[in-house]
């Protein structure tokens, strides 16, 4: 990190910050969420403060019970259809396979994971829906059209991970949005601009997120100081974005918000153009963990709203990265602990 701190344009500040670090994240927030405000948005928590489970000492229970068999299934078919995909397209372009072999090798390793986590011995019983179908690839084009082809379809799997996120156990919800926030990602690399992320959540969320939140508006203001025209522009949008979802969550939230610190030290020293997009692209990397880390609570509501802020962030920081010139990063599973990639067996299995 550089010794100096950077302090954002009076018009992009707030006033009620103490200084601090890019951001710290507790294990525990300060506050529980309201539950008027639950309810009012149409989602229950059921009471109590919210723990993210890896940091409460849980990180390895992802193993799917039963009833989230058919919810792996899908995942797991869903990835083998992008595999199909992307070799079908590798193989009718062979130019782009150096393009597209890093993406083909993530799924390949997300495929790996979701199977690890399928309970040996539950796909064969037709009443849980556990039959997995054989892959079957989009039709794919040879020269431009292949990347339209690729774009829908990581664009369709990264809604799919976040809806299957708002059914799915706390631990199986977490693994689904992490592969979700990576897939918007790919989206964003082959689209241009942030793809389209649904979810029908009332939105809610706690302390780490809002801590995050606090942390990215506070380092577009300082980005923004650095560009001009139209990047200018993107970056005030994606500023107001942040304001709002950083409201949010404040409303959500019974007891006291996490407070915004006056200053922060940002990861990126802000010199041109290219070092606002990278440190845009490292703020919105520190967001996915914070909401990939909410998914793991037990309200649907909460876990969708949870995974559409992760791949969000993924797709913002795709951009940036692209807009600085560098490169993907290489984690198939962004935001996610090591420790929550392995299924804990059950007793019985």
């Amino acid at each position: 990190m550089p010794e100096a701190v950077s302090r954002p344009p009076e018009s992009m500040s707030r006033q009620s910050e103490s200084v601090s670090r890019l951001p710290e994240f507790v294990s525990r927030p300060p506050g529980s969420v309201s539950r008027r405000v639950l309810l009012g948005r149409g989602a229950a928590l059921g009471g109590g403060a919210l723990v993210l489970p890896w940091l409460a000492g849980c990180a390895a229970e992802a193993a799917a019970p039963r009833a989230d068999v058919p919810t792996l299934v899908g995942a797991i078919a869903s990835e083998q259809n992008l595999i199909a995909t992307y070799e079908a397209a590798r193989s009718a372009n062979t130019s782009l396979a150096g393009r597209l072999e890093p993406v083909l090798a993530r799924h390949r390793e997300h495929l790996a994971v979701l199977k690890r986590h399928y309970v040996p011995g539950s796909g064969d019983r037709a009443d849980e829906g556990g039959a997995i179908p054989a892959p079957s690839a989009s039709p794919v084009p040879r020269g431009g059209g292949v990347f339209v082809v690729l774009r829908e379809a990581e664009e369709r799997a990264a809604e799919e991970r976040g809806a299957e996120a708002a059914k799915a156990a706390p631990g199986l919800a977490q693994l689904l949005a992490s592969i979700g926030a990576c897939e918007a990602g790919h989206a964003m690399r082959v689209k241009g601009q942030a793809p389209r992320v649904r979810s029908k959540s009332g939105a809610e969320a706690v302390q780490t997120a809002l801590a995050a939140e606090h942390a990215a508006v506070y380092g577009y203001g300082v980005l923004g100081a650095r560009l001009q025209g139209p990047l200018r522009q993107t970056a005030k949008a994606v500023w107001n974005a942040h304001r709002a979802q950083r409201d949010t969550l404040i409303s959500l939230l019974s007891g006291t918000p996490v407070a915004a610190a006056a200053v922060y030290e940002l990861p990126v020293e802000v010199t041109s153009a290219r070092s606002a997009a990278q440190l845009a692209a490292a703020l919105e990397d520190e967001l996915v963990p914070a909401y990939v880390g909410l998914v793991g609570v037990p309200s649907p509501d909460l876990r969708a709203f949870a995974a559409d802020g992760a791949q969000r962030a993924a797709a913002r920081a795709a951009a940036w990265r692209g807009k600085a010139g560098a490169p993907a990063p290489r984690d198939a599973f962004p935001g996610l602990p090591s420790t929550a990639l392995s299924p804990r067996s059950e007793s019985g299995e």
